[in-house]
């Protein structure tokens, strides 16, 4: 089949990313939407035909990169790299029609839509890439797109500074070390291709501390600025392309690992450990949902950091499991905060309600949701590795996180009425999200059997076989202690005022401390005295300080004298 190639899924993309501006410009603001949906629908519909024609790989005859590396650019799709771009499909299908059910003629400016689909192009590019110099330059392009939709599309307003700056250097570590990866390989003459050929351990390394930099773990966290103003579905693409891209990336190379072991074990296990400690604490604090939902991403990094660290056997399964649950978790949140604007019919507003409190269970790990699967298989690693204590940490970080998500999303907003309009896409938008979670959290095994998991892999267990596979009393064990987190997380809800009256200096250091503009402030002073230094030894070199010079003939009689 000639469509069948999977190059069709990113030049639709960027056909939205051409057409959209234009015809926005041209025709009205309903054809617009018209088009943006029916491309994103294509994107994703062409995505899901290419699960027929796959593995399938396609060069760039036409364009070859730098003879240092001597490789054609090139896109290689297989199940498991489709499942992340139909994870991007689908989110950015959701917010194209909830974008458009909100859409006014006087605010129609202030929805990307060609910016939108930008960014998943470059997402979806990064994901398909055949080799490292492909995934090099799709790098780039992902973060070039992140950069462009949050500095320019700001309703005239200027950017935020830290916001593009820690974009920028997200980018440049990142290109910096893929690019080591690549000396590396072009050193030991090994090839440079992704598809299931094992790969040096340091590359490995390099190529998923790149992807958890992508994921945004410390240090790479970038908190939303508070001056950057996006609509809540933007905010879906925005957040769920990098976390799909990463993701993916991260399973990929741990596919692609030629030792059960990587070195820097200890580092990783530090690094999610203190993304789960620290996530929680700001939740306490913050009101908005732009903010917090980069909180509520790093603490699930945290396990997917957890899980990528141990490299047990279901590892892969747990960062995939735990990717997809995520990401249409929080687009859930996002369109239930969007409902949760206007009164609503009681019925319609009961539905929105059990959506959002679908996607919080997911996030905390309650039984019967995706979310408990991939908690479940790695406390079960962590159990067999004797790595108790980072279950019990995890536990405690799930009922400080669970206290402020129940505050934010479950507590009713506006009373339901009988007059107040509905919102059918919107309601359709959260319906299909909410089923797809459902399905897969009731029914895990659905996963691999639709898209599959790379061979030699164990495929994800279903509900009774993932409780009783183990001896019954560390099931039993693990089973209580993620009912007790629970159980603790809504005693805290209770009680949350009492908490933070109580305990309010302490909450507000941790929060500044996971925020990490300590950091980046540090950061900042110290590279301002590096220059202040270069300043003036430049100046003294060149001539402008007359001490300079007396110090300089002052130190040569010195040394004349010494050596004599």
């Amino acid at each position: 089949m000639p469509l069948a190639t999977p190059l069709l899924p990113v030049i639709i993309l960027l056909l939205g990313a051409v057409l959209l501006p234009l015809t926005k410009r041209t025709a009205r603001v309903q054809i617009t939407n018209v088009l943006a949906a029916i491309l994103a629908g294509s994107f994703l519909l062409f995505s899901l035909l290419l699960y027929r024609y796959q593995p399938n790989t396609v060069n760039f005859s036409v364009w070859r990169p730098a003879p240092l590396f001597g490789v054609q650019l090139g896109y290689y799709v297989d199940n498991f790299a489709l499942l992340f771009v139909s994870l991007i499909g689908l989110t950015t299908l959701v917010a194209i029609i909830s974008q458009s059910a909100f859409l006014i003629p006087e605010d129609e400016r202030g929805h990307p839509f060609g910016a939108i689909f930008l960014l998943a192009a470059g997402g979806v590019s990064l994901i398909l890439s055949a080799d490292l110099v492909t995934l090099c330059f799709s790098w780039g392009f992902l973060d070039l797109a992140l950069l462009f939709l949050t500095a320019f599309l700001h309703r005239g307003k200027a950017a935020s500074r830290m916001g593009i700056r820690l974009l920028l250097i997200n980018y440049l570590a990142g290109m910096a070390l893929f690019l080591a990866a690549l000396l590396l390989l072009e050193a030991r003459g090994a090839s440079l291709s992704l598809q299931a050929t094992p790969l040096p351990t340091k590359v490995i390394s390099l190529a998923m501390l790149a992807a958890l930099m992508r994921l945004g773990l410390y240090p790479a966290f970038v908190a939303l600025p508070v001056d950057v103003e996006m609509s809540l579905p933007t905010l879906i693409v925005w957040y769920v392309t990098p976390l799909s891209a990463g993701g993916y990336l991260l399973a990929r190379m741990l596919t692609l690992a030629s030792v059960a072991t990587l070195p820097g074990k200890e580092v990783a296990l530090f690094l999610g450990s203190l993304a789960l400690v620290l996530s929680p604490f700001p939740l306490w604090f913050e009101s908005s949902l732009r903010r917090s939902a980069s909180y509520i991403v790093l603490n699930q990094v945290g396990y997917l950091t957890l899980a990528s660290a141990i490299s047990a056997p279901y590892s892969v399964a747990i960062i995939s499991s735990q990717v997809i649950s995520l990401t249409l978790a929080l687009s859930l949140l996002f369109l239930g905060h969007m409902t949760s604007r206007d009164p609503m019919p009681h019925p319609y507003g009961l539905w929105t309600r059990s959506c959002t409190f679908l996607a919080v269970a997911a996030l905390v790990g309650t039984p019967l949701t995706l979310g408990f699967v991939s908690r479940w298989l790695l406390y079960e690693s962590l159990w067999d590795l004797g790595l108790g204590p980072l279950i019990l940490l995890s536990l405690l970080s799930n009922s400080f996180l669970l206290a402020p998500l129940s505050k934010m999303f479950l507590e009713p907003t506006s009373p339901g009425t009988d007059q107040t309009a509905t919102r059918p896409l919107l309601l359709a938008s959260m319906s299909g999200l909410a089923i797809v979670l459902l399905i897969l959290g009731l029914h895990p095994p659905l996963i691999e059997r639709v898209v599959g998991l790379p061979t030699a892999l164990p495929i994800l267990p279903a509900l009774p076989d993932l409780i009783y596979a183990r001896e019954p009393s560390s099931s039993l064990v693990l089973l209580a202690g993620t009912l007790l987190s629970l159980l603790l997380g809504y005693l805290m809800y209770r009680k949350g005022e009492i908490i933070v009256t109580k305990a309010g200096i302490s909450l507000e250091t941790l929060q500044m401390i996971a925020e990490m503009g300590w950091l980046y402030r540090a950061l900042d002073w110290t590279a301002h005295r590096i220059a202040t230094v270069l300043e003036q030894l430049g100046g003294f070199f060149e001539g402008r300080h007359s001490l300079g010079w007396i110090l300089l003939f002052a130190t040569l009689v010195t040394l004349l004298l010494l050596s004599s």
